[in-house]
């Protein structure tokens, strides 16, 4: 009895200081970022059975079970996600709403205000050098402004460009790491036992993982898991598959210089576009394929509609040497392009004659009348021109208006858009903190909590040694009766 009353005794000793190391390791990693709470679960040792009936023989430790949901897992993963989508399109759309500055004195609503009144002024003055001195500054402004704004673009483009590339380098070298700690816990685990720490390992990276990239974790049943982006693996057991870039370059080549060549994602050897993509790398694609492009193609067409609407004009006028009659067609006042290279906010700039002498523009609509004013008048009226600007969507949709209530028109809608942007990204953030909250009430660890389960432990520890002494003090008494 003796000897049984020992064997039990012992191992609650051993089974309880299990349990206080456990209590211990939670307690000293409370801090720690992706550690999961840890318990010991206490079982039954194999009892005896004898003749007067089936007698315990103590408890042992089961288990050291990861306090984990596996739902809660991909609810937070989930809102990660569309987290990282939100996130990135704010910042980013952000910043191409910073490229335009609007309002802004410096702007092109101002500037385009400006070289319309210079036309004015050289109406009410259609014989005045100065006049046109300023019509010919005004005009250089609107064209340096132009290129400005589509020069900021393409740097803009080169940094998301650079950004993706970080981000693809970022989420192979997770996937390479996650394949390697697959390997490690279905190693660990061959001998029935759950390796927590690195389940924890491999759970915060998939956390990142999920908030750059959107993708969905499988779990397996060796312990090992397999990561889904789009509808490819990108992790599959001991192995990763490498996913890169590339630029779709039409074929055939356009005969037009073509700014923004579309990027595409490929896994491993694949073909195929990757599709569909969440997460941080969805938006900075999808700005870089759409968004960007779309921004600079209204950019273009309003520079190429408005240097087509003012060199018409323009070139219907004459221009005089001092009073003499009849005068000489004007020019163009603008380059007009080519066909290989036609105007866009890039190339916009003033005629060659025109930037080299003021003189070469005209006022008047009149080969003898050195004094009219009609061509300036008519390039003064289209201020308030309708319909002057036009642009087509990739899906067809069309956009027009005036020169002013195009540029207007433009930063409204990236205006909402960024402002859209921001909206999702406070929602899709406190999506994500409620979503960890519910996360760590399962597997966090509250030191208050574990404090309470050590001094239930370190009862259960003391009871165990007070029944050693019991059972100690019933073997003196019977050693003494022989």
């Amino acid at each position: 009895m003796s000897s049984g009353l020992f064997s039990i005794a012992r191992s609650a000793l051993l089974t309880h200081q299990v349990a206080l190391q456990t209590i211990s390791q939670n307690v000293a990693n409370a801090e720690t970022p992706g550690y999961s709470r840890q318990e010991a679960v206490l079982v039954p040792n194999t009892p005896h059975r004898m003749p007067n009936g089936v007698m315990g023989t103590g408890v042992k430790v089961a288990t050291v079970i990861r306090k984990r949901d596996v739902l809660l897992d991909e609810s937070f993963r989930s809102s990660n996600a569309m987290s990282g989508d939100a996130s990135m399109r704010r910042d980013l759309l952000g910043r191409v709403e910073a490229v335009f500055g609007e309002p802004s004195d410096a702007g092109m609503t101002n500037a385009l205000d400006l070289f319309w009144n210079a036309w004015s002024d050289l109406s009410a003055q259609p014989s005045s050098l100065a006049a046109r001195a300023v019509v010919q500054q005004r005009g250089r402004q609107l064209s340096q402004l132009f290129n400005d704004y589509d020069t900021q673009l393409t740097t803009l483009r080169a940094g998301n460009l650079e950004r993706l590339d970080s981000t693809v380098s970022r989420i192979n070298a997770l996937a390479s790491q996650i394949a390697e700690l697959n390997v490690q816990v279905v190693a660990s685990e061959s001998d029935g036992k759950t390796a927590n720490d690195l389940r924890d390992m491999r759970d915060l990276k998939l956390d990142e993982l999920s908030k750059i990239a959107g993708t969905r974790v499988i779990n397996q049943p060796d312990g090992s898991v397999s990561v889904l982006i789009g509808n490819s693996t990108l992790v599959g057991g001991d192995s990763a598959v490498p996913l890169s870039i590339q630029m779709e370059t039409p074929n055939p080549l356009p005969t037009t210089p073509l700014t923004d060549v579309p990027v595409r994602l490929r896994l491993g050897d694949s073909p195929d576009r990757l599709a569909p993509i969440g997460g941080q790398l969805s938006a900075l694609v999808d700005v870089l394929n759409t968004e960007i492009p779309a921004y600079r193609g209204r950019l273009d067409a309003m520079a190429s509609q408005l240097v087509q609407a003012v060199n018409t004009k323009h070139t219907g006028g004459f221009v005089f040497n001092g009073n003499t009659v009849p005068g000489a067609a004007a020019g163009n006042f603008f380059a007009p392009g080519s066909t290989t290279n036609p105007v866009r906010a890039a190339t916009i700039g003033l005629h060659s004659t025109v930037a080299a002498d003021p003189s070469a523009i005209a006022a008047s609509g009149n080969a003898n009348a050195p004094t009219d004013n009609s061509v300036s008048q008519g390039l003064a009226g289209l201020r308030s021109a309708t319909n002057t600007v036009t642009w087509t969507a990739p899906n067809g949709a069309t956009e027009t208006g005036s020169f002013l209530e195009f540029f207007r028109g433009l930063v409204t809608r990236l205006g909402i858009q960024t402002s859209t942007a921001t909206d999702n990204a406070s929602v899709a953030d406190n999506l994500v903190e409620q979503a960890d909250k519910r996360r760590q009430s399962v597997s966090g660890v509250s030191t208050d909590e574990e404090l309470v389960n050590m001094l239930r432990v370190q009862q259960s520890y003391q009871a165990a040694t007070k029944l050693i002494t019991a059972a100690d003090e019933m073997l003196q008494s019977l050693l003494s009766l022989i």
